[in-house]
């Protein structure tokens, strides 16, 4: 069940910080390795809005942690172990997570088992319910800790973590519904119990009867008859045994004392209904500036404060001019064969009116006037390259016509043949272009070393990418430029052009129209175009802007065109950068979760999620150089440097998450969006899940359809029926679904 249903866990980036409230990485968990993992850090078992825990920010949950210290018994026999939660739980998917009190000694309390259970549940959108649901299992099953069950809990990790993970075909809600309607279960279920699930079966059956009967003779009676249905039958001594569990199963729960019948918590509790949320909102992280280093971090506040925007625009600016001024003079060496350039793709959106010129301008103003001073120093010289280029073009015409006559010798040819052949003309100096066609960016390249960036507030470089301009377009050299893949060009009419090591930096601010024909553009997804850009969707500031704003001193800003002319004078040639072994270890560290997550919560955006470390190494290299832009190649980058790329790598992450989900690359979402419309359009206030393969006939199995509804709770939109399932041994129930009436009404 735990492949098409996992357990979903949220973890933090630390473990043991009882003041951190922030867990942002989802996993979802369907075996042991993934959970140990998983469980070395923090984790929470439900969604937060802004992954902020809190019962108030409660969104989603698909997983029920509770926690067994054993503290309600001194006596060991009365201990509960891994092994009765398994058979307390029979077919009930769980993760047993030992604690690090796990037989040690506790505050005053002997060593003895001590574990979490989190269990695989329905999802669940109310916080109060949940909470509710909590406190159910702990009538229940006293034997748990009535100090854990608030819906904001977490549990502290363990190194290394210690785990077993135990599969299932029912959800704890679905166990509960059994019990609490057993002698309904009892009297008109009556079908054969196949080899497979009959252990299973019987305990849960066992469980049923108890609960109901006590540990009487006519429970034991009941379970012996329910027994017979085995085919082929267990042998005698294996029944005595799964009796022999249920009456210490009863004995300790009714040791453990607040046992109650489940006729008492049988009645479900209607829904609480909230507005479902947007499939086009996110609560995205804001740029952590603080990781940029100085000058440049006065400098993007400064900016941000005077034209009133969100300080993301600036900050992730800055990172693609420092690309600029380095690229092509540093590459960053991962390990002995893995190296990384420093030029990089920054893409911002945002709607028009946000100023997105304005911040690019402030931002770029050292670059053009680094350009231009450069330019006039080389006016000269230019204007005398060009003169002697001119001659040389003419003594060649003249030495031809003289050839064609048989008047020149071949020594003559030769000696001009190298003239030309040694002339290097001197052009000015082109940091930037705004839009450019493909083959005019391979000729800018030729020209600069190279090395060539675009810079633009408006994105018609996607249009020409497109094909607007052109039926034939060529992207290669954006995918080489990016990698630094040698680019060769060959043209009838045109001199050939061969580009060793090329480095592109682009630097774009677009409206979202933009985007979304970056991200539905086939050809561009397909060739791993998308996937080279670092995305970048900052909160709009309109409607909160003010008139008066503190200009930007001038002190940040001769701090910032400082570094900037130094990084601009650097002359240095594919120098390389190395990491410390710190750094290395923080790299390696984030490169082992981010391969563990491609197969799962980033199995969406995997195009763009396998670039991501590298990526991260390359901004590391970018901080390095803006740290130490006098000798970045003599100092090593440090493990603090690699932790604060790491930060503003995860802050894109999340933004690259949201981007794909709204251009509808996230085939979750959009599969989502359209079982919603249908359920509209039929004004479906209830319905099972068998119902909605049969409305949308696109899902054709289980496993493509139960992510769909996985996401349509998690968002608010639906929620399953309470206890409205019948257990049927050997058979999966289908789910039935309730629609929020919001839907239903046009408020969604």
């Amino acid at each position: 069940m735990l492949k098409d249903n996992p357990i979903i866990v949220y973890a933090a980036e630390c473990r043991g910080n009882l003041e951190n409230c922030t867990y942002r990485k989802r996993t979802e968990i369907t075996d042991a390795e993934t959970a140990a993992e998983t469980f070395r850090f923090d984790c929470v078992f439900a969604r937060y809005k802004n992954d902020y825990r809190s019962k108030e920010t409660f969104l989603w949950s698909n997983a029920l942690p509770m926690d067994c210290d054993n503290d309600h018994s001194e006596d060991p026999r009365g201990w509960i172990t891994p092994e009765d939660i398994n058979f307390y739980f029979a077919g009930v998917p769980h993760i047993i997570h030992f604690s690090r009190h796990h037989m040690e000694w506790k505050d005053d309390k002997s060593p003895r088992p001590r574990f979490h259970v989190i269990f695989l549940i329905d999802p669940m959108t109310s916080e109060s319910e949940y909470a509710k649901f909590k406190k159910q299992i702990m009538s229940l099953y006293p034997y748990f800790d009535d100090g854990a069950t608030d819906s904001a809990r977490f549990f502290i990790g363990t190194e290394p973590a210690e785990v077993i993970v135990v599969d299932g075909d029912i959800t704890l809600n679905m166990l509960l519904a059994q019990i609490a309607d057993n002698e309904d279960f009892l009297l008109n279920y009556r079908e054969p119990i196949p080899e497979g699930k009959r252990n299973s079966t019987l305990t849960q059956i066992g469980a049923c009867i108890i609960k109901r009967y006590g540990d009487t003779q006519e429970a034991y009676e009941r379970f012996l008859a329910e027994s017979k249905r085995c085919e082929p039958p267990l042998e005698d001594a294996e029944i005595e045994q799964i009796w022999k569990s249920r009456q210490n199963f009863f004995q300790k729960i009714v040791k453990a004392g607040g046992w109650k019948t489940p006729e008492a918590y049988s009645a479900s509790a209607p829904i609480e209904w909230d507005t479902p949320i947007p499939f086009d909102e996110y609560a995205l992280p804001s740029f952590p500036v603080e990781a940029l280093p100085e000058p440049i971090r006065t400098f993007v506040f400064a900016v941000s404060e005077s034209t009133q925007t969100s300080v993301d625009m600036a900050a992730v600016e800055s990172l693609g001019v420092v690309a600029l001024c380095s690229q092509g003079k540093y590459f960053i060496r991962g390990n002995a064969d893995w190296m990384e350039p420093l030029n990089t793709y920054v893409v911002i959106i945002l709607p028009p009116a946000e100023r997105k010129s304005a911040v690019m301008s402030l931002m770029v103003s050292p670059i053009e006037s680094f350009e231009k001073e450069s330019n006039t120093v080389l006016r000269a010289k230019i204007i005398e390259s060009q003169m002697k280029q001119e001659a040389l073009e003419k003594e060649k015409r003249a030495l031809v016509d003289k050839a064609s006559k048989g008047k020149a010798t071949d020594e003559e040819l030769q000696k001009k043949a190298s003239e030309l052949a040694k002339f290097n003309s001197v052009k000015a100096l082109r940091l930037f272009v705004d839009d450019v066609t493909s083959e005019k960016l391979t000729s800018v390249l030729a020209e600069n070393k190279g090395r060539a960036a675009i810079v633009s507030a408006e994105g018609g470089i996607f249009d020409i990418l497109s094909g607007l301009y052109s039926k034939n377009v060529n992207i290669d050299v954006f995918l080489k430029g990016h990698s630094g893949d040698t680019i060769r060009v060959d043209r009838i009419g045109r001199e050939s052009e061969s580009i060793i090591h090329p480095a592109l930096t682009m630097l774009l601010a677009v409206q979202p129209e933009v985007l979304n024909g970056l991200m539905s553009n086939s050809t561009f997804r397909g060739r791993g175009l998308t996937a080279r850009f670092l995305y970048s969707m900052p909160k709009s500031a309109v409607g909160t802007r003010s008139f008066q704003t503190t200009p930007i001193p001038e002190k940040a800003k001769e701090g910032y065109a400082t570094l900037i002319n130094a990084l601009l004078s650097d002359d240095a040639d594919r120098e390389p950068i190395e990491l410390s072994a710190e750094a290395e270890a923080v790299l390696e560290a984030l490169f082992n979760e981010i391969e563990g997550r491609l197969n799962n919560d980033l199995a969406d955006i995997t195009d763009w999620a396998g670039k991501f470390v590298g990526a991260v190494l390359r901004i590391a290299g970018i901080l390095h150089i803006a740290q130490n832009p006098a000798m970045p190649m003599f100092v090593g980058v440090s493990g603090e440097t690699m932790e604060r790329a790491v930060s503003i790598g995860r802050y894109f992450l999340e933004h690259a998450k949201a981007a794909y989900a709204l251009m509808g690359a996230d085939q979750v979402n959009k599969n989502a969006e359209y079982l919603l419309t249908a359920i509209k359009r039929d004004k479906l206030s209830e319905f099972s899940r068998r119902d909605a393969m049969r409305l949308c006939r696109r899902f054709k199995t289980v496993d493509s359809l139960q992510p769909v509804l996985n996401r349509l709770c998690e968002y608010g939109y639906i929620a399953p029926k309470p206890a409205q399932t019948t257990f049927n041994p050997g058979r999966k129930p289908s789910e039935v679904y309730l629609t929020n009436p919001i839907v239903l009404n046009d408020g969604a």
